[in-house]
């Protein structure tokens, strides 16, 4: 069994002077949907900590900001929050359809958007639109704050670049025209509460029956998430008459297997990617049609 001291700090500054100060033994705490399931099963991926902090109520990283040209959505807004957020769904419905997705209603009351981001799963629901939207990750710690994007913050399976005294506060996000339009998807092992077998966000603006931007996301295909650049170039600029479905589904699988690699899954996956993507992108163009 897995021994620590309880903390919880009353606002944000007392929670980074213990950071500081004990940062090294310290596992944060928000909804606990991930890491108290660890905590019951002894993960090896817990390492050795004496603390347990609980930074679920403090005040103020439960907010969403409407800038100019951003929309900053704090760390603790719960996937419930995200969900049903009007202005949200407003600029980036993607968001609130790769919430829905999550868990069970318990479980996107309770977790966060910062805890789905810390946790690094290369499954993450919201990490995959998140890239595709171009986000970066705001962190704090007692004397520094720091802005970083999405695809650096994440450094590989379940490991981000978060330092041992900083909490991650907010998650910024450009805002992108109403041109937009966006698709989720997700493949899993059942049609009940499940982790994503391989997710995808597509976010693209098409003017004059051409992808003008195309930004692709795929999550659980590769090690962690990540953007197919080579596909979002091929796809760029090209007509939506004019796509070879057979040629993208082909293209899209390789790209996936030059980022992760032969592995034992890549026989299932490898056609996956591509029909995922095609399925996107047949939703989108019915939109648009």
């Amino acid at each position: 069994m897995i021994e620590f001291e309880a903390l919880k700090p009353q606002n944000l500054k007392e929670a980074l002077a213990v950071l500081k100060e004990r940062g090294i033994d310290i596992k944060l705490l928000a909804g606990g949907t991930d890491l108290l399931v660890e905590i019951n099963n002894n993960s090896d991926r817990l390492g050795n900590f004496k603390y347990l902090m609980d930074i679920s109520s403090i005040k103020g990283l439960d907010e969403i900001e409407n800038e100019k040209k951003h929309l900053i959505i704090g760390a603790l807004c719960t996937h419930t929050q995200i969900i049903e957020s009007k202005l949200i769904e407003g600029k980036f419905p993607i968001l609130v359809r790769g919430a829905k997705t999550i868990g069970s209603t318990q479980i996107r009351n309770r977790g966060t958007i910062g805890g789905n981001i810390n946790n690094g799963s290369p499954a993450a629901d919201l990490i995959t639109p998140l890239l595709a939207l171009k986000s970066s990750v705001i962190l704090k710690s007692k004397n520094k704050k720091r802005e970083l994007p999405l695809q650096d913050f994440i450094t590989g399976p379940y490991k981000t670049d978060r330092k041992e005294d900083e909490i991650l506060t907010k998650i910024k996000i450009p805002k992108i025209n109403s041109d937009y339009q966006s698709s989720f998807q997700k493949v899993k092992r059942r049609q009940a509460v499940a982790i994503s077998r391989i997710n995808l966000a597509v976010v693209t603006d098409i003017k004059e029956m051409r992808f003008n931007d195309i930004r692709i996301a795929f999550g659980s295909a590769t090690p962690t998430a990540i953007r197919f650049l080579k596909m979002e170039k091929k796809l760029k600029q090209t007509q939506i008459n004019e796509l070879n479905f057979d040629s993208i589904i082909e293209q899209t699988g390789q790209e996936m297997v030059e980022i992760a690699g032969e592995r034992w899954s890549t026989p299932y996956k490898k056609p996956v990617v591509g029909n995922l993507l095609i399925r996107a992108l047949q939703e989108i163009i019915r939109e648009v049609q």
